[in-house]
């Protein structure tokens, strides 16, 4: 008798692995039949008489991948916090930020992630469903509300508060990073953000509802203005909710940063903090923002306003020359406004000389910018565009590979290096020799006659964009980006505080004239009066004693 090695027969404690056919039946060596083991059809014979016995495979049920209710929203909970822990991960390893972000970080989300306990243990999976998408469409991922800064109103957790967590985070350790700074990182790849899908484990994407999903996409280009909003929001909602008290904004090292960017003079330094007295700016996030918004809430914004009202007094943009009392005064320099912009475009264009995009350039490259680009720079677009949009999870094509992505072996691409943090360190210090080189002395004249110009008179403020003259629009689109706002918001927020500054001037008149007290509280961020021409030459005859 023929016998065939088959698997162990686990019949009666039976170990035997031979086994025998009979009668279209399988046996093993002891006789132990064997259930499911009868002859199956096979179609490589041909002519075979008899009955074959075909095996029935059993029926499974196929269960959906896909969360849905409870499962799903606990899911996008776990994807929302590991996005989160890379963005604090890339800092930490790749910016150099302190290790004691991430616990930061992770103390913020806690206090939110409590929040949502409720939600996650709802029975009502269908109306919790329902609630979440009728309250947080995809739309308001990409852009918050511009109209709305209540806290209590962010019940969910946006893509965009990834960020601002980790801005908050940072501004809790007083780290001498701006906003601009963050949204720069964004923008450059630093910090996963953009196409943050390519980020998350297939494992659980695929279990992921494509509604859920898609609230991890943006819909558009972000704005460093977006990241200042919802920092706003995410301050009062902290605030509101749980208390939390930030600190004041860490005003040496930045005002030194901005200043050093801005390459002007020192003495800009010393009007700023005396400005900051008079203005009676905290550089905090308010506890409190009632009705619409204005730009003066943020610390950021606050700091640019003084920056750009001390430059106007120390050093004018216009062509009025306004004589000192003393040799002291820094506004014995004049700053050749034309020379310090084409300085700030030399900075700018220090990459594209290179021959280079630039990186965090690549996302703004429009189609009339390809037929102006040369070959090297087509070839840093496409390697961009490769990294950023091209998922490398999903199964390929077998056609995939007649056309092969990546660099071509054997042909080397002689591109110019990034440029280092030493590079533009360096860069910044070369520009800022130059403008300060390039300064004139202004003739000091101590005779106290009422009739010469002296610095801080004829004051020009400027209400709206359209106002600003070509020698101030560069220095303030500059500032405008440093900060993280669109131009006309800081064109706004210098125009409230300067009227401010005017009040503060009539009311220090009348003390000295009347001893009239009255009327001596600031109408906060009041934008009702009208621009002209003020004599501010009280206020910057005392910065050199500042």
């Amino acid at each position: 008798m023929e016998y065939t090695t088959r698997g162990v027969c686990g019949q009666e404690g039976c170990r035997e692995t031979r086994y025998y056919l009979d009668n279209g039946l399988w046996f093993c060596r002891r006789g132990h039949q064997q259930e499911g083991r009868q002859v199956e059809e096979d179609p490589e014979i041909f002519g075979v008489q008899g009955k074959t016995n075909r095996v029935k495979k059993a029926v499974q049920e196929k269960g959906s991948k896909v969360y849905h209710g409870r499962q799903a929203y606990s899911l996008f909970l776990q994807v929302y916090q590991l996005i989160l822990w890379k963005q604090c991960h890339a800092l930490v390893q790749g910016r150099g930020f302190p290790a004691q972000l991430e616990h930061v970080v992770r103390d913020l989300w806690a206090l939110r992630l409590n929040t949502y306990a409720d939600r996650i243990t709802d029975t009502s999976e269908g109306d919790e469903e329902t609630q979440f998408f009728s309250s947080q469409p995809s739309a308001s991922q990409d852009e918050p509300d511009t109209s709305r800064f209540r806290g209590k109103s962010l019940r969910w957790p946006r893509m965009i508060d990834t960020i601002g967590l980790c801005y908050l985070g940072a501004f809790i350790m007083r780290l001498p990073v701006g906003i601009a700074e963050f949204h720069r990182m964004v923008m450059c790849g630093d910090v996963p953000y953009i196409r943050i899908t390519r980020s998350i484990p297939r494992e659980m994407k695929d279990r992921l509802p494509q509604e859920y999903l898609s609230l991890f996409e943006s819909a558009r280009l972000l704005k460093a203005e977006h990241f200042q909003k919802a920092v706003l929001e995410l301050s009062l909602l902290y605030r509101y909710k749980f208390g939390v008290q930030f600190p004041a904004l860490n005003l040496p090292p930045i005002l030194y940063q901005r200043i050093s960017r801005l390459a002007l003079p020192i003495e800009v330094y010393a009007a700023v903090k005396r400005l900051r007295g008079v203005l009676e700016f905290n550089l905090e996030y308010q506890a409190e923002v009632p009705g619409k918004s204005r730009p003066l809430h943020l610390p950021e914004v606050q700091l640019a306003t003084l920056i750009v009202i001390s430059t106007k007094l120390l050093f004018p943009f216009d062509d009025i020359k306004r004589y000192p009392v003393s040799t002291k005064e820094p506004t014995t320099q004049v700053i050749d406004w034309k020379l310090w912009a084409e300085a700030q475009r030399n900075f700018e264009n220090r990459v594209r000389v290179r021959g280079k995009i630039g990186k965090g350039n690549e996302i703004q490259v429009k189609e009339k910018d390809v037929f102006g680009m040369t070959t090297n720079q087509l070839d840093e677009y496409m390697d961009w565009y490769e990294k950023s949009w091209l998922d490398n999870g999903i199964a390929t094509n077998p056609l995939s590979d007649l056309f092969p992505i990546g660099p071509t072996a054997g042909v080397s691409h002689s591109q110019p290096t990034d440029p280092t943090p030493e590079d533009d360190e360096e860069s910044m210090e070369s520009m800022l020799r130059t403008v300060i080189q390039q300064t004139k002395a202004r003739k000091v004249k101590p005779n106290a006659d009422s009739d010469i110009p002296r610095p801080g008179s004829s004051y020009v403020r400027y209400r709206v964009e359209s106002d600003l003259p070509e020698t101030a629009r560069p220095f303030y689109e500059l500032v405008a980006k440093e900060t993280g706002v669109s131009l006309s918001t800081l064109v706004q927020a210098a125009f409230q505080a300067e009227s401010r500054i005017r009040r503060w001037m009539e009311d220090q008149r009348r003390m000295e004239v009347y001893g009239d007290t009255s009327g001596m509280e600031f109408a906060k961020f009041d934008s009702s009066d009208d621009m002209g021409e003020q004599d501010m030459s009280d206020f910057s005859d005392s910065d050199d004693s500042a």
